[in-house]
């Protein structure tokens, strides 16, 4: 036993030197025994030459060296559990031995006993649990998510994973093959990056490959939302039925009223001989005909159509509407977009709900189109009725304050047929509400704020 045992330390001490560790000297000393950690020991004829951690060297007659015991390795150099455990026996007979210097060589078992508590037996199914679990929760704390391929990190992020991992290794120098494979894939990202690299999909492209191969995919994924993103189906009525049940029956009580006029002309002429009296009644008569007759004419006839850039498109409104609803970014700090585009966009986008079945005689919204002026807007908005078209247009008057522009007159008329102040301002709010309908598809349109008008231009800034 005794012959084995002395054959399991030599061969331990053996390892040891061979994988290059320090080693303990119990020297003799004039004052007693001494414990040195040298590295570098050699030995010629009756000397041993070593170096202290101090960086000196020395040498020493061999038979002044008592003992030597490999020193406690670093996280980084292989240990097995075989040769911490001769190494631990070795320290614990020289304790015996060497009384003086037991203070010191506990240190030394203590720091050997807690890398073998790191390294169970595999005789000891409970020790293998409990440090399998130590391992597993320190993993899980140094990495708290798995490396994503697909995910884009920072290099600062990379590194400082990379640092907590090699923190890791060191804890557990035993499991140091592990923790590199889950180090690997966080590593190779670093130095991809530090060569300049860009990730793109899993794949590690230089600068211009990643850009043109960014843009051909924003370009594939802005054609997809951009065909399947859709307006919000906005209120269709350009006129409730009560407008025009209203007006008919204006109509009809002027027309009764200046036939009714117009007869009594008629027989005060013929029966009565009264003839300035039959006369009045039947200019009277005739000219509430005239009025209603004007009117009717004045709401259905369509006005000059406005100015606008017919070949204008909507491109610059389908990126805004990419960069915000797809890429999310924020309202640049201007926008100028000219009543063309703006006209074009609508002639694209806007989609108005279906009329309700009991709206038998309202009016249905086809179509809004736009023109900027300067200090002002005019916007139509056309319809149809019972399949009359009318265009139902508003002229805007804005004055320039601090805040930008503001509303200072607003007047709207059917066809050519001028509106009461209170139906202009109604129609006009419900246009708004609509506008404001709209605006969802656009985020940033939440900070935009009218900055100016020019003849066919309007300017948006930022809050």
């Amino acid at each position: 036993m005794i012959d084995r045992f002395a054959g399991w330390v030599l061969g331990a001490w053996l390892l040891c030197s061979s994988a290059g560790w320090a080693e303990l000297l119990v020297l003799e000393s004039e004052g007693g025994t001494a414990l040195v950690s040298a590295q570098d020991v050699k030995e010629e004829g009756g000397k041993v030459f070593f170096k202290e951690n101090s960086g000196t060297q020395r040498e020493v007659a061999k038979k002044k060296v008592l003992k030597k015991i490999p020193s406690l390795p670093t996280a980084e150099q292989e240990l097995s559990r075989e040769v911490a455990v001769s190494v631990i026996n070795e320290l614990l007979e020289a304790k015996s031995l060497y009384p003086n210097l037991q203070e010191a060589l506990q240190k030394e078992v203590e720091g050997w006993k807690e890398r073998l508590d790191k390294m169970p037996s595999p005789q000891d199914p409970e020790a293998l649990a409990q440090a399998e679990a130590a391992f597993a929760a320190a993993t899980e704390k140094a990495m708290p998510s798995p490396h994503d391929f697909r995910k884009s990190y920072t290099l600062e992020e990379l590194e400082r994973q990379v640092a907590v991992l090699d923190a890791l290794k060191k804890e557990f120098p035993e499991r140091a093959e592990e923790v590199e494979k889950l180090t690997a894939p966080w590593q190779i990202e670093v130095e991809q990056q530090r060569d300049g690299k860009k990730k793109f999909e899993g794949r590690w492209l230089d600068t211009v490959e990643w850009e043109k191969e960014k843009g051909a995919r924003q370009e594939v994924a802005k054609a997809a939302l951009l065909e399947k993103i859709q307006s919000p189906a906005l209120p269709p009525l350009l006129f409730g039925q009560a407008f025009f049940l209203a007006g008919l029956g204006l109509l009809a009580g002027g027309g009764l009223l200046g036939f009714s006029f117009l007869f009594h002309g008629v027989v005060e002429l013929l029966r009565h001989r009264a003839w300035w009296k039959g006369s009045a009644w039947a200019l009277a008569g005739m000219a509430l005909f005239a009025l209603v007759s004007r009117a009717t004419v004045l709401a259905v006839t369509t006005p000059d159509r406005l100015a606008g850039a017919d070949q204008a498109n909507a491109a610059q409104m389908e990126e805004m509407l990419w960069q915000q609803a797809g890429l999310g970014q924020p309202m640049p700090e201007k926008v100028r977009l000219t009543d063309g585009e703006i006209n074009a966009w609508w002639n694209r986008r806007l989609r108005f709900a279906p009329l309700g079945v009991t709206d038998v005689l309202a009016a249905s919204t086809e179509g809004w189109r736009i023109e900027f002026l300067e200090g002002g807007l005019t916007l139509d908005r056309t319809g149809r009725w019972l399949g009359q078209n009318l265009l139902l247009r508003h002229r805007l008057f804005f004055s320039r304050s601090e805040k930008g522009e503001e509303v200072y007159r607003v007047e709207a008329s059917l066809g050519k047929l001028p509106l009461p102040p209170a139906l202009v301002l109604r129609t006009w709010n419900q246009w708004i509400e609509s506008i404001v309908q709209q605006a969802v598809l656009f985020p940033g349109a939440k900070e935009a704020r009218l900055e100016k008008l020019e003849k066919g231009v309007v300017v948006f800034s930022a809050k």
